[in-house]
């Protein structure tokens, strides 16, 4: 049974340096390198599944970055669960927060009680259009975006709403973002991490790539450009069915040899192929990055055993 790291246990880890984040947020090339497992909660209150799966299993994982009703298809509030998580894990959790779902009341909010749950880390995001989810007839809010929230973000941790009231106890955020290496203009991308960076960004997790000379050009440009620790995304594929429909997803390009591999292969096992082509990729770009982020998806299975193989790879060890 794997041993609970209690709040006190994470208090000594600060002392003594050994804090993930903080050596995220200051990395610098030829540090050691960082993991982070993308975890989606689950659609309902039964956590216990997702719980099992993960524990004793992550090693070497510096973090957990937790959805929130990614896709616009609704999960259980990823703040709590994040908080739930860490208490049985140990590890320490990089929450997605959307702009999508609440107004700037409901985020500074949930931002407060987040901290008083433990949450140290949220990743500002403008959040998925409503029209690729399960329940395209609902009403996005969409007050701010993400540099607006990380705005927020930055007036609660000065110790003021944005009412400009004082706060009783001021919360202690590390916020992140989003950047797309996929994205068709490179360089308007990076001037949106920049932008984001000025707002408060300490740290970038990307959209999974799956093209190792794409990576490359852009990381190298990032590094010239903004200067922000980044994870770079990664996600194995279980089929080439499942292969396709990820190249539908808005913000994922598959390159067309890819496309061509998972159409050959249909309906048959991918898995083996997707993360042996992760693996190239990252081997590529370990000199780029501060870490990799494995983007789970529909397979949080497949995904555990990208991230274990990059650890053992990739590792501190190595």
């Amino acid at each position: 049974m794997t041993e609970r790291v209690t709040h006190q246990d994470r208090s000594d880890l600060d002392l003594q340096g050994a804090d993930p984040l903080n050596k995220l947020i200051s990395f610098r090339t030829g540090d050691p390198l960082h993991f982070c497992l993308e975890v989606n909660p689950p659609r309902g209150i039964d956590h216990d599944g997702v719980v099992a799966r993960l524990k004793g299993k992550l090693g070497g994982v510096s973090f957990i970055n937790v959805t929130d009703s990614a896709l616009a298809r609704m999960k259980a509030a990823a703040l709590p669960f994040a908080s739930v998580l860490k208490r049985e894990l140990g590890v320490e959790p990089l929450v997605n927060v959307s702009c999508r779902d609440r107004n700037v009341i409901a985020l500074q909010a949930d931002l407060l009680g987040a901290s008083m749950l433990g949450i140290r880390s949220v990743v500002a995001l403008t959040g998925d259009a409503l029209s690729v989810g399960d329940m395209p007839a609902a009403k996005g809010v969409f007050e701010v975006n993400s540099v607006g929230l990380l705005g927020i973000i930055s007036s609660l941790c000065r110790g003021e709403d944005l009412a400009q009231n004082a706060l009783k106890g001021s919360p202690v955020i590390t916020p992140g973002v989003v950047v797309n290496p996929n994205a068709r203009n490179i360089s308007a991308e990076l001037r949106r991490l920049e932008k984001k960076k000025n707002a408060g960004a300490r740290y970038a997790l990307t959209q999974p790539v799956f093209d190792l000379p794409l990576a490359r050009t852009f990381l190298e440009q990032a590094i010239q450009i903004v200067e922000l620790p980044i994870l770079v995304g990664v996600m194995p594929i279980r089929s080439g069915k499942a292969g396709l429909a990820m190249n539908a997803v808005p913000g994922i390009k598959l390159p067309d040899e890819l496309v061509k591999e998972c159409q050959d292969i249909g309906e048959g096992d991918f898995s083996a192929r997707s993360i042996e082509r992760a693996m190239t990729i990252c081997e590529g770009i370990r000199g780029l990055v501060a870490g990799f982020h494995v983007v789970s998806g529909p397979a949080p299975t497949l995904g555990l055993e990208l991230v274990s193989l990059l650890v053992k790879q990739f590792g501190i060890s190595q």
